[in-house]
Order: C-alpha cells, then sequence, then structure tokens
C-alpha cells in the first residue's frame, strides 16, 4: 500500500518545529517523496539530507539496539556486558565504514551516511581527527553498557523473565501511534514490563546528558500505555535510565500533570496543523516555515543542522 502523507505528532517533531520551523518543513514535507526515483530534483536532494546522521545519534541507536538485542535473546541466552558492549561497538563501526565509504551517500535509506563526512567536518579530515572523534563515542557506548550492567536499580530487570515484557522496542514496531484528541500521536517506549502484582514499570534508556523534555516524553509514554494496554496511571511508572552515569530517575506523574501533558501536546499539534499541508500534491512554500533569526542565541543550532547548506549556512 503506497505511503500517504498525513498530520502526526511527535516529541521530537514538536520539539524541531519549536527549534526551527525551517527545518520541520524540510524534514516533514519538502523531501516526503523523495525516496523516488521520479521525484523532483529538490525533493530528492532535500529527502537525502534528511537521512544524514550524526555520531551521537548513531552511538545512541547501537546502544539502543544491543539492549534490544539482550531482552530478545532471553531465555535461551543472556548476553554479559563484553557480548553486549561488543555488538553495540561492532552496530557504530559498521555504520562509520557505510558512511566512509559512500555507500551512505549512494543509498541512504539502506546505509548512515554521516553529516560529519557530508559536510566534511573537522572531526573526520584526516585519520588522527577520525581516531579522536571515534575513541569518544567507543568510550561514551563502553560507559552505556556498563552502566546497565552494574546499576542495582536495574537488577530485576535485567532477571525478568520474558513472560513479564510488557514491550521491547525493535525494528518492526519502532513506529507505534496512539489518537489523542484527534491526533495521530507517535511515541514508542524503549521497554516496559509488568510486576508481580500486575504494575507496569516503563524504561526509557538514555545515552546522553538529561534535558528538561525527558520528563515529558515519559508522560507520553504514560498516555501511550494507557491508550495503547490498558494501563491506568495508577499502575503505571516510568524512569529515565542515565546510562552514562546518571543513573536511574523516576518520574512522579499525577492526573494532574498528564492531563498538563495532553494539553501541551493539544497546543504544540496545533500550532503545527497551522502550517500543515498535504505533501502528497506539492512541496508548498517554504517560506511560510521562517528560519531561525541569524542573530537569535539560537542559530547555534544550525551548525548542527543536516539542512544548513539550503539555508546558506
Amino acid at each position: 500500500m503506497a505511503l500517504t502523507h498525513e498530520f502526526a505528532w511527535s516529541a521530537s517533531r514538536a520539539s524541531n518545529f519549536a527549534e526551527c520551523r525551517r527545518r520541520h518543513y524540510y524534514s516533514y514535507y519538502g523531501g516526503w517523496l523523495g525516496w523516488d526515483s521520479r521525484a523532483e530534483p529538490a525533493r530528492r536532494e532535500i529527502y537525502q539530507l534528511g537521512k544524514l546522521k550524526r555520531m551521537p545519534m548513531v552511538a545512541g541507536s547501537a546502544v539502543h539496539e544491543s539492549l534490544s538485542d539482550y531482552f530478545h535473546a532471553k531465555p535461551g541466552h543472556v548476553a554479559d556486558v563484553k557480548e553486549t558492549t561488543d555488538r553495540a561497538l561492532s552496530k557504530l563501526r559498521e555504520s562509520f565504514r557505510e558512511s566512509q565509504s559512500g555507500k551512505g551517500r549512494q543509498s541512504p535509506s539502506r546505509f548512515t551516511h554521516l553529516a560529519e563526512h557530508y559536510y566534511h567536518e573537522d572531526s573526520v579530515k584526516d585519520r588522527a581527527a577520525v581516531a579522536s572523534y571515534g575513541k569518544h563515542y567507543v568510550e561514551r557506548i563502553e560507559r552505556c553498557v556498563q552502566g546497565f550492567f552494574a546499576l542495582r536499580e536495574l537488577a530485576w530487570v535485567r532477571e525478568a523473565s520474558p513472560n513479564d515484557y510488557v514491550f521491547v522496542e525493535n525494528s518492526q514496531n519502532a513506529f507505534g501511534s496512539f489518537m489523542l484528541r484527534g491526533t495521530k500521536v507517535f511515541g514508542t517506549p524503549d521497554f516496559a514490563l509488568r510486576d508481580g502484582d500486575g504494575n507496569v514499570h516503563l524504561y526509557d534508556w538514555k545515552t546522553g546528558r538529561p534535558t528538561e523534555d525527558d520528563a515529558f516524553q515519559l508522560h507520553v509514554y504514560a498516555i501511550f500505555a494507557r491508550e495503547e494496554w490498558g494501563v491506568p496511571l495508577e499502575r503505571f511508572s516510568g524512569y529515565d535510565v542515565y546510562l552514562d552515569g546518571g543513573g536511574v530517575v523516576r518520574c512522579e506523574i499525577t492526573a494532574e500533570s498528564l492531563v498538563a501533558a495532553e494539553n501541551r501536546i493539544q497546543a504544540s499539534a496545533d500550532a503545527m496543523r497551522e502550517l500543515h499541508f498535504n505533501a502528497d500534491r506539492g512541496m508548498g512554500d517554504a517560506e511560510i516555515f521562517p528560519l531561525i533569526p541569524l542573530d537569535s542565541p539560537a542559530a547555534r543550532a544550525c551548525a548542527r543542522c543536516n539542512f544548513r547548506e539550503l539555508c546558506g549556512r
């Protein structure tokens, strides 16, 4: 069945929209249908830029995928810290090689194409720079996996039977959604399991530093659990797990804070819907999605944007 363009909300889309509306346009409108060889050259270019990844994202994905592998392999096989680390590092190195070899440029939907390579950034300018840059993410992955196995709060998670798992994210279920007040909301958690009393505990793996939106994301997952799994709030607990030394932080979610989160989603979706158009029918007008003013402190985000060459920045 052919893909059709539709309006949807997610926390990442909302963050994108709030930071830079032009980037939001490129990400969800301008590059739509750009995977088709018959698409306009402009769509194809935007689509290919949108597929660029950065090393922090690739390293984070490697950890997430390896933890998913850890849970999916049980009970027949229980990986240890070395096996899980090696698997994550293998994923990181494979992604880097794909990009370095040019495979990602040739087929960005199948292979990794790093923005660092595309923009010839200093971090990959020569062998010494690559070695230093790569070491940083190798060490981050090692710390994150070690954190997963060392955190005492996760002992029961590591020891739990797969029969108690409610959800383990993988490539097949990574785009789950639910309806909230007439809006399609994407929001798939990393891992959830049920304890002996029937309570559901949801864990969000974090490989970077804490952000102010982390608690909000867990509220989105609480709504997901209510709508998709039928879990009432009194039976739900959500945790941010900062694998790189930050520990496990339980998020306090109340009936009032959940309503506030729903209202925040609604307000964000309303603002996004004002600029929405059907990208199946054309590329629309990028100008109605304004750029970040160059003299704004927020313009610092341009330096890490996949689309910066389109904006001349």
